[in-house]
C-alpha cells in the first residue's frame, strides 16, 4: 500500500519532501550501522574483508544525490512552506 502512494507521488513530482527526510535518514542509519560493525570487526581495517568495503559504501551515501546538509535545507524549506 504505502510503495503504491510512493510510487504515485514519484510519478507526479510530489515526492520531494519525502525523498530529502528519507535520503539523510537512512544514510546516517547506513553509516552508524558501517561505524560500529567496522569497529566491532577488527579485521576490517585490514581491507580484505567486506566490512571494509561496506564502511567505503556508508560513507559515500552521505555525499552522493545531494548532501546531508543540502536534504535538510529542503526539508526545512517544505516545513516552513507549510507543504
Amino acid at each position: 500500500m504505502y510503495a503504491l502512494v510512493a510510487a504515485n507521488m514519484i510519478d507526479e513530482k510530489k515526492a520531494i519532501k519525502e525523498a530529502s527526510i528519507a535520503k539523510p535518514y537512512a544514510s546516517e542509519v547506513f553509516n552508524r550501522v558501517a561505524d560500529k560493525a567496522y569497529k566491532f570487526m577488527a579485521k576490517g581495517y585490514i581491507g580484505e574483508y567486506p566490512i571494509e568495503r561496506f564502511y567505503r559504501n556508508a560513507r559515500i551515501t552521505k555525499i552522493y544525490e545531494g548532501t546531508n546538509e543540502i536534504k535538510l535545507l529542503v526539508i526545512a524549506r517544505n516545513v516552513l512552506a507549510g507543504d
